[in-house]
């Protein structure tokens, strides 16, 4: 067994060996029935994710009378924790949602106790560019993702009549038109600075618009590239001249997540940069209907000379689902992970209960941003994956967020940003 998963937890294989009802040789039949075990982290199954599940439990059920299905649910930790005991046990459940972070989910590929899955049963499945790939380790398929989150940039379509700008596709035009917006007394983009991962999502999303690329942050954390290299010193740069230009509200580092949502949502602000799971606000009656009749989404925009596109988006991919290599039902337990990628992104829109990592057609009753973040899904020709904060150790994460508040707050040059963020990368690399 591989060390990382031995070594998850000392005592687990006692706390383990009546789970599932795991080791006989009928544990996965009962008076006939094939019996599908299955764990996740959805405790609530009348609301959200754990409604969509239930849903797509009781048409495969439907479809296959012979199959009982037995779920264990708990929130986050705790079925983390459970994860742990079976992995240690070597029982895992049939089918189960997990994270598809590498240090999460690599351990168990590394100890042989995933089942590999076909790529190519799940192309005709509408998933967006980029999204299956997040779950390919050396080349294999080992999970599929259900949920899809976009950054993007939300407007004030009112706003800008009022000021006077057309509706931006470069950040150049974003610095032209903060004089107009000044003039009208509005901040030109909001985004949440204290908190520091939105600013990460930036600089990401930058350094592509640079590059063209976004797989040079994962190759500067894997040590191929250096985050000193030309084209990060330049997005860093590129970032610190937008926030002196005054593209963000004054107080960018430390205005937290509801100071800027609320600043946009008071139209206080022209722009809001953000997920798409703000596609709440279009229905927030906190807010003014002026503000959501006016509100509009659009593309992350380009960098006049720069490699990038309006569509290479950056996006990120969870709520994976893996299937055990140990299953003694793995035929019915991967037909199962087939169903559920064929039905859930139309469930979860019906549901409204996340953005589908998948196309999806849009509802006549679906606002207007709604229907504006599936159709840019929908034309993403690429997509970054996990964000490159959280691609590492937790204290490159911490650094990575404190960086970016002090290249923001001009504390530090762009060239003494790069030079830290390198050295926190490399110690982050050798510490594995």
């Amino acid at each position: 067994m591989n060390k990382k998963i031995a070594g998850l937890c000392a005592c687990a294989l006692l706390v383990a060996a009546g789970a599932f009802a795991g080791g006989s040789k009928d544990a996965g039949k009962a008076d006939g029935k094939i019996v599908l075990k299955m764990g996740d982290n959805l405790p609530d199954r009348k609301n959200g994710y754990g409604a969509v599940i239930e849903q797509i439990n009781a048409e495969f059920k439907a479809a296959h009378p012979n199959v009982e299905i037995v779920t264990e649910s708990y929130q986050d930790q705790p079925w983390q924790e459970k994860v742990k005991i079976y992995a240690t046990a070597n029982q895992l459940p049939d089918v189960m949602k997990y994270w598809s972070f590498p240090g999460m989910m690599k351990p168990l590929i590394d100890a042989g106790m995933l089942g590999k899955m076909n790529i190519a049963d799940f192309k005709s499945y509408g998933y967006m560019a980029g999204s299956l790939e997040g779950n390919v380790y050396d080349g294999t398929l080992y999970g599929i993702p259900v949920s899809g989150d976009m950054w993007v940039v939300y407007v004030n379509k009112s706003l800008f009549q009022k000021a006077g700008v057309p509706l931006p596709a470069t950040w150049e035009d974003i610095v032209a038109s903060v004089p107009k917006f000044k003039a009208i007394g509005v901040s030109t983009m909001v985004t949440d600075g204290k908190e520091g991962w939105p600013l990460c999502e930036l600089f990401d999303n930058i350094s592509q618009r640079v590059n063209g690329d976004f797989t040079r942050v994962d190759a500067a954390l894997k040590r191929t590239a250096k985050y000193t290299d030309p084209d990060f010193l330049q997005a860093a740069t590129y970032i610190q001249n937008l926030v002196k230009a005054g593209v963000f509200q004054e107080n960018l580092v430390t205005s937290d997540y509801g100071d800027a949502r609320n600043m946009f949502g008071q139209e206080r602000a022209a722009m809001y940069m953000m997920g798409s799971w703000e596609m709440s606000l279009a229905t927030d009656t906190n807010f003014s209907d002026n503000f959501r009749n006016s509100l509009d989404v659009i593309k992350f925009p380009v960098i006049k000379g720069g490699k990038g596109t309006a569509d290479d988006v950056l996006a990120w991919f969870g709520g994976n689902y893996i299937i055990s290599a140990g299953s003694k039902n793995m035929d019915m337990a991967y037909e199962y992970v087939k169903f559920l990628g064929k039905r859930f992104g139309d469930i979860a829109w019906e549901k409204q209960a996340c953005f589908p990592a998948q196309k999806v057609a849009p509802r006549d009753s679906d606002t207007l941003v709604s229907k504006k973040l599936l159709a840019l899904a929908a034309d993403a020709k690429s997509t970054s994956g996990t964000p490159g904060l959280d691609r590492s150790d937790s204290v490159f994460k911490e650094d990575h967020q404190d960086l970016m508040r002090q290249l923001c707050a001009s504390m530090i040059t762009p060239e003494a940003f790069v030079k830290a963020l390198d050295a926190s990368a490399a110690r982050a690399a050798a510490a594995k």
